[in-house]
């Protein structure tokens, strides 16, 4: 039903109206992967591994419609009070899968799109099996290892903590989740050099004492996924984020990206 509606809404051109509406505030875009596959894969039935022609579709999309900065430069601008140009945008990407390695990371620099990358540091390897370039099916299943981490650092690509084994936060005992974000923190800066690294909670499940508690660690954000643009009064340590996946062709792109579907979401069935 809401693709429907998106691409109705897209045709009269409602999309553009509300992403004018939301100008001056930041949208901040959650993907997970991007694979070479022609279906999607039985592990991943919701499609957060996005085919790459719809993922090129849509970066080019936001080359023609957006400024798309890297997330420092958001935090720099806010902690300076100043404002960015309209239609500012961030891309993250949660998790650490190789396919960013071998598919992300090439088409966002063929456009010269700047992204963040979130480690579930429990997952990522010492070292590349193999250290091949090109795609494989595996690579949709597997993590990163710490050299290629450095490697993508190295041209210019974010990296934050998602934690050390992924879990809802929210459901830990405090003190395991205190160890949750100490120690991904710390892996990070450690292996990076950033010493205030930007933090994603997984599943996007927070309380007000996990943020706080990333707060205090000295982590430079903390970002949800909690739909919708920021504005510039939006605390830092409970950013809002879109989620992107297979599904959204050009339509429902658009329509999360202009923060009409956040809109949408709110007045209709899933």
């Amino acid at each position: 039903m809401k693709k429907r509606v998106f691409a109705l809404f897209f045709k009269l051109g409602l999309t553009r109206l509300a992403a004018w509406r939301n100008r001056r505030r930041v949208m901040i875009l959650c993907y997970h992967g991007v694979t070479a596959r022609d279906r999607r894969m039985a592990e991943d039935p919701t499609g957060l591994h996005i085919r790459f022609p719809r993922f090129e579709a849509q970066l080019d999309y936001l080359r023609r419609n957006f400024n798309v900065v890297p997330l420092g430069e958001y935090l720099k601008a806010r902690r300076e009070g100043r404002r960015l140009p309209d239609y500012t945008l961030v891309i993250t990407f949660d998790d650490g899968y190789r396919n960013f390695y071998t598919m992300a990371a090439p088409r966002l620099r063929e456009r010269g799109l700047p992204a963040s990358l979130f480690l579930t540091v429990g997952k990522i390897k010492e070292s590349a099996a193999g250290g091949a370039d090109a795609w494989s099916p595996e690579d949709d299943i597997e993590y990163l290892s710490w050299p290629e981490v450095v490697e993508l650092k190295g041209v210019g690509v974010e990296v934050g903590s998602h934690t050390i084994t992924h879990p809802m936060l929210s459901q830990l005992p405090p003190e395991e989740a205190e160890r949750e974000l100490r120690e991904s923190f710390e892996a990070v800066a450690a292996r990076t050099g950033d010493g205030a690294p930007p933090f994603a909670y997984p599943f996007g499940d927070y309380t007000p004492e996990v943020a706080e508690r990333a707060r205090m660690l000295g982590y430079s954000c903390a970002l949800t996924t909690d739909a919708g643009a920021n504005d510039p009064s939006e605390d830092l340590y409970t950013l809002r984020r879109v989620l992107i996946g297979d599904d959204d062709d050009e339509p429902a792109f658009a329509a999360r990206v202009s923060g009409l579907a956040a809109l949408i979401g709110r007045a209709l069935p899933t």
